[in-house]
């Protein structure tokens, strides 16, 4: 006579509770996998944007039209000088001209820093230091020979970032307007620290022409998808 030992008392007693925690640790672990996945794209969406050159003011680092992935920012004081930043202007009378509202530039000195460029090199004295320093720059395009990139020493007030576009010749930035006239959108100040809303990564950098074949399958995708509806209607 044959008999199922799965029908004994020994199988249940035994097996049968590994197959209710196998079960129980099954569920539970995909739960773990969906909260952390959840908390992970919710955390992405609130921590990174985008943003789309529009000018030749960071030439030739970037290129108008290019796509690039931004980490947003509460507190720009913990930004590395050398960042390059995303600035909000769009509150600025002054800045009624630029599209969308936002810089792109390059933070360069930072509250109490002390900057000067001279024969198209720019040097800091930071704050709390006593020796001037050489700005290792090899980001910078200077273009033709020009006396518009030179500057006079400016110390950096409370609360204030000093930044300048890579494109040295055709950048509007922090470069005093008593110093050249129309390059600073402001008259009275420099931007302040609370207005950068974003930087970009280094590692966004690098991997921007990964994200710039992402938007151009997206752009592709929704030329079918027009197409299409078009059809349909």
């Amino acid at each position: 006579m044959n008999k199922d030992l799965r029908e004994s008392s020994l199988y249940k007693n035994k097996w049968g509770e590994n197959e209710q925690l196998s079960l129980l640790r099954f569920i539970i672990m995909w739960l773990l996998v969906f909260a952390l996945f959840f908390n992970g794209a919710r955390l992405l969406v609130a921590d990174y944007g985008w943003v789309t050159v529009d000018g030749s003011s960071m030439c030739q680092t970037l290129q108008s039209g290019d796509n690039l992935l931004t980490k947003r920012v509460e507190n720009a004081d913990d930004l590395e000088r050398g960042a390059i930043i995303v600035v909000y202007v769009g509150e600025y009378e002054e800045c009624r001209d630029v599209q969308g509202g936002y810089l792109i530039k390059r933070l360069i000195a930072k509250e109490g820093d002390r900057v000067k460029c001279e024969n198209e090199q720019v040097y800091i004295l930071y704050a709390g230091e006593e020796e001037w320093r050489r700005v290792d720059e090899p980001y910078a395009y200077y273009g033709n020979p020009s006396d518009v990139y030179d500057f006079k020493e400016y110390t950096v007030g409370e609360g204030e970032i000093f930044f300048l576009g890579d494109n040295r010749e055709y950048s509007r930035d922090s470069r005093y307007y008593e110093w050249k006239e129309g390059k600073c959108h402001l008259k009275d100040r420099l931007y302040r620290s609370e207005d950068v809303v974003g930087y970009v990564p280094d590692w966004a950098l690098e991997k921007s022409t990964l994200f710039e074949k992402f938007f151009s399958i997206q752009d592709f995708l929704n030329k079918v998808r027009e197409r299409i509806i078009g059809n349909v209607k």
